[in-house]
């Protein structure tokens, strides 16, 4: 039987996001193609049909686990200074630090990608790049963007490898702290904060 290419396009997509939550949640390269392909309920035959190897399929996930954090940021209104606030504060939760598989692919996916092939390495940069443009919008200055990033990212990365949970409330605490006085909300003689 022949599929449509709706069909297909569907199917992929499922293969994505499924595979996606999978790897962030036990890691890419720890993950067999059976493990992937059983996290979308379909068998490793069919991941092959539409992915040419390990590589392809992470190539695609971190392409679309990165488009939807920078599309997260891109949905932020950088004048409401509030949905800014909440914003970073989402990213710093408690509730990111425990599922893995529900948040932002860097913080689990990045030591990874540093160990990937070419190909994904170029996706991982252009999908960074994309988020870094977003969060730029919000703060208005590049370099804090970059800041900002890197700190929340490590942030996550450490309270997830703190067993206590009141290390981990911590970590995100200080983070989200840091992240405030670094776009200017903290100090209230300054303009509204952008992030």
């Amino acid at each position: 039987m022949r599929y449509s290419t709706k069909y297909k396009e569907e199917a992929r997509a499922k293969l994505v996001e499924a595979g996606g939550q999978h790897a962030k949640q036990h890691g890419f390269n720890s993950s067999g193609m059976a493990d992937l392909a059983a996290a979308a309920g379909v068998t490793t035959g069919s991941l092959y049909k539409h992915f040419s190897g390990k590589s392809d399929l992470f190539v695609a996930m971190i392409t679309a686990e990165l488009k939807r954090t920078a599309d997260l940021y891109d949905a932020v209104d950088p004048a409401d200074a509030d949905q800014v606030s909440r914003a970073l504060a989402g990213y710093l939760s408690f509730n990111h630090v425990q599922h893995p598989e529900a948040g932002c692919p860097l913080p689990s996916l990045t030591p990874e990608v540093g160990r990937a092939d070419d190909a994904v390495k170029e996706a991982f940069e252009k999908g960074v790049q994309s988020i870094h443009a977003n969060v730029s919008k919000l703060t208005g200055n590049s370099d804090i963007a970059w800041a900002i990033i890197a700190q929340n990212v490590g942030a996550v990365m450490l309270a997830r490898g703190m067993q206590r949970e009141v290390l981990q409330r911590e970590i995100l605490h200080a983070a989200l702290q840091a992240g405030k006085q670094l776009i200017g909300s903290d100090n209230s003689t300054q303009a509204p904060a952008k992030l």
